[in-house]
């Protein structure tokens, strides 16, 4: 049986290239490796000749030789009894003749071994033999393997000496016994030509440039097969990072992922795999995803994007968590429906970023935080608080740094009695409730809409407006030919008002106001159309519009609600404190009362009396109120001025102004100070010492309730009020951004009065990052996506709102592969 034939690893890449070998080159020798140590630490001597060992015949070969066999322990190398040389035991038969060949041993004025140079004497003359013909130094320019031995006078091949990956034996004289024949030296079908042509010289040229390469690199086999494992795993994760940049590209924009059929026959296969398609055009890695990938490794399932993305979301979490570290931060929570009929219960922090402070970035100064949403099945008070507080201890967000608990009017939240607020107080103890301002302000509207006469009837009005002009798409037309043969804005359309958007009032009554020449003719045309019910609808909406107190009513409500969209406008903002909500609440109040007197009526009664005539109203009407409801008990102290039951005729500018625009006042300021009372403000006043707008500003009497809130020092905190008083005594201050600006330089000198102010705009007035954390959810989790899972949908919106905070796709890729040690591909 023919011994194994062991190759190097470049031996082997060049190896698939070579030609069938004949009879002549099959024969083997049983070869006895002595060393298989690496060629640069082999010793080398001039007696080493005389270790070798012949039986029949010997040749001598190079340690690069041994080094392709295969290796001994490192025993057998400290024991080897030559390190340059291989004896080789065996006989060369030559299958024709079937007789020994004798080899002759190598000269000694040679390379011994690949570490050795090629030996090039140039001597001025060489020995000529019997044809007079000699070797020519000329030789070796072209040809740097080529050797020569002076005291032989052959020549040598160097390469295919010591870089021949062959065992066996051939009769090329350039490896064995030398080249001598100076005649036929320059042949083209013979000597140094021929050899240079021949497939194992080519073959060993090859060997000798890939071990240059080695040395020059200080690499080896193992070096190599290391290189490769690195360039492998580094393939694998530029892979696996395409994918995570594509789903984070997806999540950010809020667009579906998966198509209907994602089959290779499928001409969309959803938006994930269609954008991997549109840059593999480009992108070579990308296009090794889609078509190098092993059929059980593309981690294009949706297994796979799950996690993938909820890794990313976990980075983003941990982020946060990170950020509000040493921070005190306030809790916002409140819940929503989706579209699957689940109840998804929205978390938000908010405290003030240090990273912005030191960018000098104060536009964003104090900023909310959505991290995730937490999917109920029970809707009780324990089980919520049970639920935040798991959520919050998961990413080791600490509970005694809340200062403050933002939530609803809901009874579940803000109970005195072990209600959701009063739960959590004994994780978070300096948790103070806050009820939620902008959902107070949409209280107060809804309670004023119930009480005053006229204004249910007048909303129920706009609805029908809206939906006989939307649902049908003939009256659309009628509206719109209108609004063209008018001359109006095409582009205004009518708005429905809603009882979550509490600005959205506002906006319809403003649409009817600036569309209602075309509204009354869209509505004659129908009515004259005859087309039964349609007709009969426009005809009856027709009569209301065209009524008198439907348009005081509408300019009323334009002033009045105007003053409200600003303050809903401002407390949506991510961005407004408690202090400075409250302030503008206080604001707003006081204009509104400014409003009651009949100086102001008459400027609105002049608009709509000025508007009616434009339009060919009569605004003389007559108009019966109906029957009135029970006056709420919160209006006992109020003077009541008719009586329940009674029916009243509206004609006059006076009967307007006392049925209509006194009583939208009366009631709207009731429920303006019964929901923004003092008694609800406790702290306020001790906040407001930071506020340069307050006139509390800087009183350092006022400054103990809060700083016992927030562990802030009093005592220092009164020494610095006082020092910060006279160094901006000279200085114009607007409002607590600026203030806080100025005082960041001396944040060594007053550290308590920094950390009130950093406490202070912490405090929330509103909960409306809640509400947009529901817009996104309704975008996201739609009808088309509705069995979509609580986890993907959390993970999904977190991504989608915060944008801006980086995600480190190595670091994906690293827990990714965590989570998969026995990964299909490597990833690490």
């Amino acid at each position: 049986m023919q011994p194994e034939k062991r190759r190097t690893i470049e031996s082997f890449f060049h190896s698939f290239t070579k030609k069938p070998r004949t009879n002549e080159e099959e024969m083997e020798l049983d070869v006895i490796n002595s060393s298989s140590c690496e060629p640069q630490d082999l010793p080398f001597s001039s007696s080493a000749n005389s270790n070798v060992s012949y039986v029949n015949s010997t040749i001598q070969f190079s340690s690069f030789d041994a080094q392709n066999l295969s290796s001994t322990s490192s025993d057998n190398q400290k024991n080897a009894s030559d390190d340059n040389f291989i004896t080789l035991s065996s006989s060369l038969i030559d299958d024709s003749s079937n007789k020994t060949v004798q080899l002759e041993a190598m000269p000694d004025d040679i390379s011994k071994s690949c570490s050795d140079l090629p030996v090039q004497p140039k001597l001025t003359t060489y020995p000529r033999n019997t044809d007079k013909r000699s070797f020519q130094s000329s030789w070796y320019k072209e040809r740097p393997w080529l050797e020569y031995s002076i005291k032989n006078n052959k020549c040598y091949c160097y390469y295919c000496r010591h870089f021949s990956y062959n065992r066996s034996i051939n009769y090329d004289s350039f490896t064995t016994t030398g080249f001598n024949n100076w005649k036929r030296s320059l042949e083209t079908n013979g000597g140094l030509l021929k050899h240079a042509q021949s497939q194992i010289h080519i073959t060993s040229t090859k060997n000798y440039e890939s071990y240059v390469f080695r040395q020059r690199n200080n690499s080896n086999v193992i070096n190599q097969l290391d290189a490769g494992r690195v360039i492998h795993i580094r393939k694998n994760r530029d892979r696996l990072i395409k994918i995570c940049s594509t789903l984070h590209f997806l999540t950010r924009q809020m667009i579906s992922f998966r198509g209907h059929r994602e089959n290779s026959q499928s001409s969309n296969q959803g938006n994930f795999i269609e954008i991997l398609r549109w840059a593999a055009v480009s992108d070579p890695v990308v296009k090794s995803v889609l078509e190098d990938s092993a059929g059980n490794a593309t981690y294009l399932s949706h297994d796979i994007q799950n996690e993938l993305i909820h890794i990313m979301a976990n980075q983003v979490r941990d982020k946060i968590s990170s950020m509000v570290n040493n921070h005190n931060y306030a809790l916002m929570a409140d819940e929503s429906r989706d579209i699957s009929g689940t109840e998804q219960l929205s978390i938000v922090i908010r405290f003030v970023h240090d990273q912005d402070i030191n960018k000098n970035d104060y536009s964003n100064i104090v900023k909310d935080y959505f991290l995730g949403f937490l999917p109920l099945q029970e809707f009780d008070a324990p089980a919520l608080a049970n639920k935040i507080v798991q959520f919050l201890n998961e990413f080791n967000i600490p509970l005694q740094s809340c200062i403050s608990l933002c939530f609803d009017g809901a009874s579940v939240m803000s109970g005195c009695h072990a209600r959701l607020h009063v739960l959590l107080k004994e994780f978070m103890s300096n948790g103070i409730y806050i009820h939620c301002s902008a959902h107070r302000l949409n209280l107060v509207i809804n309670g004023t809409c119930k009480v005053v006469h006229y204004i249910l009837d007048y909303f129920s009005i706009l609805s029908n407006i809206h939906s006989f002009f939307t649902e049908s798409g003939v009256t659309n037309t009628y509206f719109k030919k209108a609004q063209q043969e008018l001359n109006l804005n095409q582009s205004s359309t009518l708005k429905l008002w809603g009882l979550t958007r509490w600005d959205s009032r506002w906006e319809s009554i403003d649409s009817i106001i600036n569309n209602y020449p075309a509204i009354i003719k869209a509505l004659s045309d129908i009515g004259e159309e005859g087309n039964g019910k349609r007709s009969v609808n426009a005809g009856g909406l027709l009569m209301h519009l065209e009524k008198s107190i439907f348009i005081i009513t509408s300019f009323i409500l334009h002033k009045i609600f105007g003053l409200i969209k600003v303050l809903s406008d401002h407390l949506k903002s991510s961005s407004i404190d408690y202090v400075r909500g409250e302030h503008l609440i206080t604001s707003i109040i006081q204009q509104i009362s400014d409003l009651r007197n009949e100086q102001s009526y008459k400027q609105i009664y002049d608009t709509a009396k000025q508007f009616c005539d434009s339009n060919g109203i009569d605004l003389v009407q007559q108009y019966h109120i109906n029957r009135k409801t029970t006056i709420p008990v919160r209006f006992k102290d109020c003077f009541i001025n008719s009586t329940v039951g009674q029916r009243e005729i509206l004609s006059t500018s006076t009967d307007f102004m006392n049925k209509i625009y006194f009583p939208l006042i009366d009631c709207m300021l009731v429920e303006l100070n019964d929901r923004f009372s003092s008694k609800t403000l406790t702290l306020m006043k001790s906040m407001s010492t930071v506020y340069p707008e307050s006139e509390n500003f800087l009183n350092s009497e006022d400054v103990d309730a809060f700083c016992r809130h927030v562990n802030v020092d009093p005592s220092s905190l009164k020494n610095e009020f006082a020092v910060v008083r006279s160094m901006f005594k000279s200085k114009t201050i607007d409002d607590v951004i600026q203030f806080f600006k100025e005082l960041i330089p001396y944040s060594t000198a007053f550290p308590q009065t920094i950390s009130m102010v950093k406490n202070a705009i912490t405090m929330p007035v509103s909960q409306v990052t809640c509400e947009r954390s529901f817009s996104k959810m309704k975008i996201i989790k739609n009808y088309l996506r509705n069995s979509m899972s609580d986890a993907r949908l959390s993970d999904l919106t977190l991504l989608a709102i915060e944008r801006d905070i980086f995600i480190d796709y190595e670091q994906v890729v690293d827990k990714f592969a965590r989570n998969h040690k026995n990964s299909r591909i490597l990833l690490c």
